[in-house]
């Protein structure tokens, strides 16, 4: 099953509402709706969207809400469209942080060529930050340690996560190899560690990859990203 996307709408205007429902619908991105900042802060502090579309000008601080999105942790790389109303300008929405504008009234052509383009830049980013669970073996070299096994818990394009504690000498730069299912060679990286939990888990950052094995986990993430059912989407 294919990873449904997920889009958040900022609005009290009923017409845009049924408008870009629909719309969505047909584009297969399910629709969460609030209608105020209040309430949209919360939704984004504990979900993760591929899309938020806000209404600029008819929800009160609906430009600081985009301007905060893009300053914030949490959807900051989310794409975003500004709903405009004759009040905010194409340029102003563009400088705060949108990606895409759509104009009151909006119609449902606009709104499908808009969202037909911002398709590719959901799925790039979907692909960026979505973290496939995987248990296998990664061999690292680190400090004094050569090829050492260790269990890996997910991966992604930019990174991977470590099933064990991290260690006193955990730091650093560090050398990887490993192999995917599927995949018929092994692939190599260059990385740094950068995070650990209380629940036993490393953070590696990849700093260098080879082309080749660069393509190989990308082609092999899209791929389990086309066949995740949605709970696996965005899993650190």
């Amino acid at each position: 099953m294919a990873v449904m996307l997920k889009a958040l709408l900022v609005t009290r205007d009923q017409e845009v509402l049924r408008v870009l429902r629909r719309v969505l619908e047909t584009v297969t991105i399910e629709l969460e709706t609030v209608t105020s900042t209040d309430a949209a802060r919360q939704t984004i502090e504990r979900r993760k969207f591929d899309a938020i579309l806000i209404d600029c000008d008819d929800v009160q601080s609906g430009c600081d809400l985009i301007r905060e999105l893009r300053k914030g942790k949490s959807n900051a790389k989310s794409i975003v469209f500004a709903i405009t109303n004759r009040v905010t300008s194409v340029n102003e929405a563009f400088s705060i942080g949108a990606n895409f504008v759509l104009d009151k009234p909006v119609s449902a052509d606009r709104a499908a060529r808009s969202l037909r383009a911002a398709h590719g830049l959901i799925l790039r980013e979907r692909r960026r930050y979505h973290r496939h669970p995987l248990q296998t073996t990664v061999r690292l070299t680190y400090g004094s340690l050569r090829d050492v096994p260790v269990p890996m818990s997910n991966i992604s394009e930019g990174g991977l996560a470590l099933a064990t504690s991290r260690t006193s000498d955990m730091q650093g730069q560090v050398s990887m190899r490993f192999e995917l299912p599927g995949c018929n060679r092994s692939l190599e990286a260059k990385g740094e560690f950068v995070w650990s939990t209380d629940t036993g888990h490393v953070g590696v950052r990849f700093t260098t990859i080879p082309p080749l094995s660069k393509s190989e986990l990308d082609s092999w993430l899209a791929r389990q990203l086309d066949l995740a059912p949605p709970a696996l989407a965005g899993v650190r």
